[in-house]
């Protein structure tokens, strides 16, 4: 069965469509990575996303259990230009899986052509459907709410204990805690202070997750008052919030950072690292002024900021995640954060 893509240019691209479901509209993103694609497509960051793989062979790549970041793949397409791999026999590979929990996979498409206007326009919405169909107008959709919330203690031992506020939580940020021998609980982002203060855990971890920090603005006041309070950790969609409740701005990149060996530097060392990221946001610089955050961490490909630590208050976020691997960048990133752990809740610190 044929089916297309359509970009918001209005340009379409043809291709084989695989799958029950008969359409599919998103973001078009993509990733250039020929390695950790199963870690990618099951991050809750690209959640209603369309991912344009553009390596050959994705779809023979075998599904392990240990390798999801969360419950299942969080895209909402793929678009490949490699063909089905029906000769195949393997039923535990991509293609398979994804056949059998509902995602449809767009192949033998000029991935090379689309990569272009990506190149050019930037990440922008896209639709696919089978050829049969009439068109739509190309549209995004917020998945923010989407995501699976847990509330519960997920590691009941540690020296430290954190509470993690759940945007949309990757098991590998879980397992970077665990492996620094801190207690996990984690809490839906609708916790209230009380709620908290009953908990009482050594700091608070803004997940990353999906969507735009202001998707979560009317909740701003409360976690205002924990990131003061309590020593505060963010990574990926909570570094970026913690930055614009205190009153930062941040802009869509024409181009996000979505791969497994983003090149960054740590400020103070001037050390630079390969760092994991899925971002398609980032912070305006000029905007932190009068927000007491300084960058601790920078992009060495295009000056992005990576990293923040702030002035006034016991708090530092992060742009890329760890995974629990005691890479030299996540073995810097948890000296301080355990340092910054073991400071009295509420307490003030001057950087």
């Amino acid at each position: 069965m044929k089916g297309s893509i359509k970009l918001a240019n209005e340009e379409t691209f043809i291709g084989t469509w695989n799958g029950e479901t008969q359409k599919s509209y998103g973001e078009l993103i993509h990733y250039t990575g020929m390695g950790n694609f199963q870690e990618f497509l099951t991050d809750p960051a690209i959640k209603g996303k369309i991912v344009l793989s553009t390596y050959p062979g994705v779809l023979n790549s075998i599904v392990e259990a240990n390798q999801f970041e969360s419950n299942g793949i969080q895209a909402a397409a793929i678009i490949t230009q490699q063909e089905w791999p029906q000769a195949t026999l393997d039923k535990q590979n991509l293609a398979h899986y994804c056949m059998e929990h509902n995602v449809p996979i767009l192949t033998g498409v000029d991935t090379r052509a689309i990569m272009k206007r990506l190149r050019n326009g930037g990440e922008m919405p896209a639709q696919l459907l089978v050829t049969e169909q009439g068109t739509e107008q190309v549209k995004t959709k917020n998945n923010t709410k989407n995501v699976s919330f847990l509330h519960k203690v997920v590691h009941p031992s540690g020296k430290k204990h954190v509470l993690v506020l759940n945007f949309g939580l990757k098991h590998s940020l879980i397992d970077a805690f665990v492996a620094a021998d801190v207690k996990v609980t984690v809490a839906s982002p609708y916790v209230s202070i009380d709620e908290v203060e009953v908990i009482n855990p050594d700091g608070i971890v803004f997940s990353g997750g999906p969507g735009h920090p202001l998707d979560w603005e009317e909740h701003f006041s409360v976690y205002e008052k924990l990131a003061k309070t309590f020593p505060t950790i963010g990574f990926g969609l909570g570094h970026q919030m913690l930055a614009v409740i205190f009153g930062a701005k941040i802009e869509k990149m024409k181009h996000g950072h979505r791969s497994f060996k983003q090149p960054i530097v740590h400020l103070a060392s001037n050390q630079v690292y390969l760092s994991k990221q899925n971002h398609g946001y980032e912070i305006d610089e000029k905007s932190l002024e009068h927000t007491g955050f300084q960058a601790s961490y920078q992009s060495v490909q295009d000056g992005a900021i990576e990293g923040l630590i702030h002035t006034h208050y016991s708090i530092q976020t992060f742009q890329f995640h760890p995974h629990g691997k005691h890479t030299k960048l996540e073995m810097e990133m948890f000296r301080s954060i355990i340092k910054q752990l073991e400071q009295v809740k509420g307490v003030r610190v001057y950087a």
